[in-house]
């Protein structure tokens, strides 16, 4: 019996179906392999049926009509509780091999590092009191400022019939090649389906939120203060600058330029520059700004 399967039959009992699946996934999720999600109301049905990867799903028996005919439902009174319940078990359950440090590593007396599911690998430095939490991977030549904290739980929180969740992630970290990250940043491991990624060579400044399952490219620059949801993507060669708030599950294309204080809430294109509150082309901002002053 797999594990999704194992579990479910913890959660509901004897009679819960056994899948042959291969994880967990949200309606949206791209992967390869099959995967058991949630139907919320039958509003998303559409999305669900048209994601061939989904063979199961959670779902309210006022619903199962509506799902595709090879994906199996399992009938429960909320589907959102019971999909991210079983995400939060199988976190908890997750086995990590022992953490490995490369000779070469530089690592400061006063810098914590989880004993399991971490590795450093050679030419790493890490500061004075940085921590380092489980499911983390720093590849060589990175840098991990004074103060930072990566690995973290992010900020998953349902409000389900059940009362509220706090669902625990099971997902990872990997902070690329010669990427820095800042002093006293907050970098989120990933949740469940989606890591969070660093780029090669991506620098971050003093006191980023970086949030889980945000992916960058290689070469981007953060600037402090940034705070980045989850879920985004950036291109390689982004410009982020001091104090932007970008919203989540957004993409921010390669050489896309954002201002500093813009709040971005869409996406932005390839070599696009952004400006404002809420974010614009930066020429239309300006143009806007001097009718404003007329």
């Amino acid at each position: 019996m797999n594990p999704v399967s194992r579990l479910l039959r913890e959660m509901m009992g004897p009679d819960a179906p056994e899948l042959p699946i291969d994880g967990l996934g949200l309606i949206d999720t791209a992967a390869a392999s099959s995967f058991l999600s949630f139907l919320e109301s039958g509003n998303s049905a559409a999305r669900l049926n048209a994601n061939p990867s989904v063979q199961a799903a959670f779902v309210r028996d006022s619903d199962a009509s509506s799902l595709r005919e090879d994906i199996t439902p399992v009938i429960v009174d909320d589907p959102k509780w019971s999909f991210f319940k079983l995400v939060d078990m199988l976190a908890k359950q997750k086995v990590r091999a022992p953490t490995a440090i490369a000779e070469s590593a530089r690592i400061h007396p006063t810098a914590s590092i989880a004993g399991e599911g971490v590795v450093v690998e050679d030419g790493v430095v890490i500061e004075p009191g940085v921590v380092v939490l489980s499911d983390v991977t720093i590849r060589s030549g990175a840098v991990i400022r004074a103060g930072a904290v990566v690995g973290v739980e992010g900020f998953e929180h349902k409000r389900t019939s059940r009362g509220l969740l706090s669902v625990q992630h099971d997902g990872v970290l990997e902070i690329g090649r010669n990427a820095e990250v800042g002093p006293n940043n907050a970098v989120a491991k990933g949740f469940s389906y989606r890591p969070t990624l660093i780029g090669n060579d991506t620098k971050l400044d003093a006191l980023v939120h970086y949030a889980h399952g945000v992916q960058s490219g290689e070469r981007c620059f953060i600037a402090a203060n940034a705070m980045i949801a989850g879920h985004v993507a950036l291109g390689d060669d982004v410009w982020v600058g001091p104090s932007v708030s970008i919203s989540n599950r957004l993409s921010i294309g390669h050489k896309a330029f954002l201002t500093i204080g813009s709040v971005v809430v869409r996406d932005v294109a390839p070599g696009e520059k952004v400006t404002g509150y809420f974010a614009m082309p930066h020429m239309q901002f300006l143009r806007s700004l001097g009718r404003g002053r007329r």
